[in-house]
């Protein structure tokens, strides 16, 4: 029997840790870096603020290769402080930004969208989805948050920890349908949309 012919599959970032994802999968693809402006724009929610960037990351490097798929991703945290006022989460980029996020997240909820976007221009084809995790965090000493970050130094992490390290010791419970979601690739989801455009993703990551 023949195999389908699929698409190439690009993945519009550098990530080691969605590269790392697809890998466990069986899935080995290439990663190639945009560069854009990830700033929020004035009253966005985090969830358009994910989908945007994601769609944005997906169009750029679409645009050199037009017969692929081009996956593009992206994830935004959000936390409501004692006072009601939302906080939205990106990568902290140090340490004294961590330290605040943290500090933040310490004894809350906080919700994160990881959101996907392909983008097919060959076939003038957009779909962009979010996916939520909710992640109920311990309430944590200042001694443990600086302690926790001078050892991980997730700071290109949103939320300021990495799940698939020693940041799950910081949560009490977690909400999802795939745990893959908190590391910043919903696997799950992204089988479902490439589902849509009849990519089979278990057929493509068997074959390898």
């Amino acid at each position: 029997m023949s195999k389908k012919s699929y698409p190439r599959l690009i993945l519009a970032s550098s990530s080691r840790y969605r590269l790392a994802q697809l890998a466990n999968i069986g899935l080995q693809l290439p990663g190639i870096s945009p560069s854009i402006d990830e700033t929020p724009r004035d009253t966005e929610a985090p969830e358009a603020l994910a989908c945007r960037l994601a769609q944005s990351k997906a169009e750029q490097i679409a645009a050199d290769y037009p017969d692929a798929v081009v996956i593009g991703g992206d994830q935004v945290a959000a936390v409501t402080d004692a006072t009601g006022k939302l906080h939205t989460l990106g990568k902290p980029g140090n340490l004294p930004n961590a330290i605040e996020q943290l500090t933040l997240c310490s004894g809350n909820t906080v919700t994160f969208y990881t959101a996907l976007s392909l983008v097919h221009n060959a076939k003038h084809a957009t779909l962009t989805e979010c996916e939520t995790v909710k992640v109920t965090f311990k309430k944590l000493t200042e001694a443990q948050i600086e302690r926790y970050l001078l050892s991980e130094q997730p700071y290109d992490c949103a939320g300021s920890f990495k799940a698939e390290g020693a940041g799950v010791l910081l949560f009490d419970r977690i909400e999802s349908r795939d745990p893959n979601t908190l590391i910043g690739l919903p696997v799950m989801l992204l089988r479902d949309m490439l589902a849509d455009w009849q990519i089979d993703l278990l057929d493509l990551t068997l074959r390898h």
